[in-house]
């Protein structure tokens, strides 16, 4: 009896450690290679990142120009928001991503600019 309830207890503890290691994928985590397009100046390209520690996610948008860290990035559902300062401007950033593809738009002062990334490989 003793040696039958000692099994059923291990096996319970493996199967809870087999279920809780499962370890879940985050999309949007990593670098994507980027292309804002139509702006005024012509089209911007880059790449971005996105980390993730815990449940916060942080990120810098890499430009020609120079690094711009990527603000209040929350994403849900695969869904990015946030903001990054570029030219004295707050531009909104807004998007999904959908396996190794991202499309979004950038929007500064009632103006939306397409946006379209993947991810770097």
């Amino acid at each position: 009896m003793i040696q039958r309830l000692l099994v059923f207890m291990i096996a319970a503890f493996i199967a809870y450690g087999c279920a809780t290691s499962k370890k879940v994928v985050d999309i949007s985590v990593g670098e994507w290679e980027y292309v804002i397009s139509d702006t005024p100046e012509g089209d911007f390209e880059g790449t971005f990142t996105i980390t993730r520690e815990g449940d916060n996610y942080t990120g810098a948008l890499h430009t020609a120009q120079g690094d711009a860290p990527l603000n209040g990035v929350v994403i849900e559902n695969d869904e990015l928001k946030c903001t990054f300062d570029y030219a004295g401007y707050t531009i909104d950033m807004t998007g999904k991503f959908v396996g190794d593809a991202f499309t979004g738009k950038c929007s500064v002062e009632y103006n939306d600019f397409p946006m379209s990334a993947t991810r770097k490989k």
